[in-house]
């Protein structure tokens, strides 16, 4: 059995429609409480096609979790320029913060924050894989004995006060500056 270069393409472009869809449906209910059903009409394909690409809802999930955690990452960094050590874990929490008014990023918090500590129970390894671009970042602004274990830490906590700004019960800038006093005492020398 021989594939014309537009089969290849489009078995290729699959696991991308996937995301796609899913990163719309979070955007649409600020969760990841859509189906596998809903997803694969939302991007168009079977659900042959789906567990062609994941072997489940979770393994999804950690895509969706790991493509955005590196864009995250990305304009995170360039938010936080120059800043480092102190400065740049205070510039990492207000920034993060700040990011969940741009477009789509309501979406995303809602499911990571929704999703986390469930993802975390199962997927531990899996998890922290995919949040490794927002670790390492704030990693490398830690001045303890452990910065990757601090950063996972800090970050736990960081997901509480991103969820009361999710459902409405802090706003972004108060939660994050009081986070941020409270978090660089434990981390910042």
């Amino acid at each position: 059995m021989t594939f014309s270069t537009t089969e290849l393409s489009d078995l290729a472009a699959r696991p991308d429609r996937f995301l796609a869809a899913a990163r719309d449906l979070a955007s649409e209910t600020g969760s990841a409480a859509f189906t596998v059903a809903q997803l694969t009409g939302r991007a168009g394909l079977s659900l042959k096609a789906f567990y062609g690409c994941y072997r489940s809802k979770d393994d999804l999930l950690l895509a969706l979790l790991t493509a955005d955690s590196a864009i995250g990452a990305e304009v995170l960094a360039e938010r936080i320029g120059d800043r480092t050590g102190a400065e740049g874990v205070h510039a990492f929490v207000s920034e993060l913060f700040e990011m969940l008014a741009l477009p789509g990023a309501a979406g995303y918090a809602g499911v990571l924050v929704r999703e986390y500590l469930r993802l975390a129970e199962h997927h531990f390894d899996e998890l922290r894989t995919a949040l490794e671009p927002l670790l390492t970042l704030l990693a490398k602004n830690i001045s303890t004995d452990q910065p990757n274990r601090d950063a996972l830490t800090m970050f736990g906590v960081l997901l509480g006060g991103i969820y009361d700004v999710v459902i409405g019960r802090a706003r972004a800038h108060e939660i994050a500056e009081y986070l941020h006093q409270f978090c660089a005492f434990g981390v910042v020398r």
